[in-house]
C-alpha cells in the first residue's frame, strides 16, 4: 500500500512538473540515466508485445503495471526530477515482478523476451540509484 501511495504521489509530481530542474539534472549519471532510460523502453515495447502473445491474466497485471512504471520511470528521468531515484527503486520492484512472472510462463517466445527485458531494466534503475 505504501509503493502504491508513493507512485501515486510520482505520478502526480509528473502531472504537475513545469519546468526541468537544473539541480537535480546535475545529480544525475548522464550515462547510467541513458542506460535506464533506454532499458525501461526497450522493456515497455517487451510488456506490450508479451500483453499481446500471452494470454495470461496473471502475467497481463504484471506487464501492465511494468509498463506503466517504467513509463513514470522514463519521464522522471527525463526532466530530472528529485523524485527519480525513488521511481527507478519502485521500476526495479515491478520488473522483477513482471520478470518472474513470464518466467513461469514457460516457453512462450513473447514471455521469454519480456522476461529478459525486464531484466536488464531492473538491473539499469538497479545502477542508476547507486549512480544518483
Amino acid at each position: 500500500m505504501i509503493r502504491f501511495i508513493a507512485f501515486l504521489t510520482i505520478m502526480t509530481a509528473i502531472t504537475f512538473a513545469s519546468h526541468v530542474s537544473v539541480a537535480a539534472e546535475a545529480e544525475l549519471d548522464p550515462v547510467a540515466k541513458e542506460n535506464c532510460i533506454k532499458a525501461c523502453n526497450e522493456c515497455m515495447r517487451a510488456c506490450r508485445e508479451c500483453l499481446v502473445g500471452c494470454d495470461c491474466p496473471t502475467c497481463e497485471k504484471h506487464c501492465l503495471t511494468c509498463i506503466e512504471t517504467c513509463r513514470a520511470c522514463v519521464a522522471l528521468l527525463e526532466y530530472g526530477s528529485p523524485l527519480a531515484d525513488e521511481m527507478c527503486e519502485v521500476c526495479e520492484e515491478a520488473c522483477e515482478e513482471c520478470r518472474a512472472e513470464c518466467e513461469k510462463c514457460g516457453d512462450m517466445p513473447c514471455c521469454k523476451k519480456c522476461a529478459e527485458a525486464c531484466r536488464r531494466c531492473h538491473d539499469a534503475c538497479e545502477a542508476m540509484g547507486h549512480a544518483g
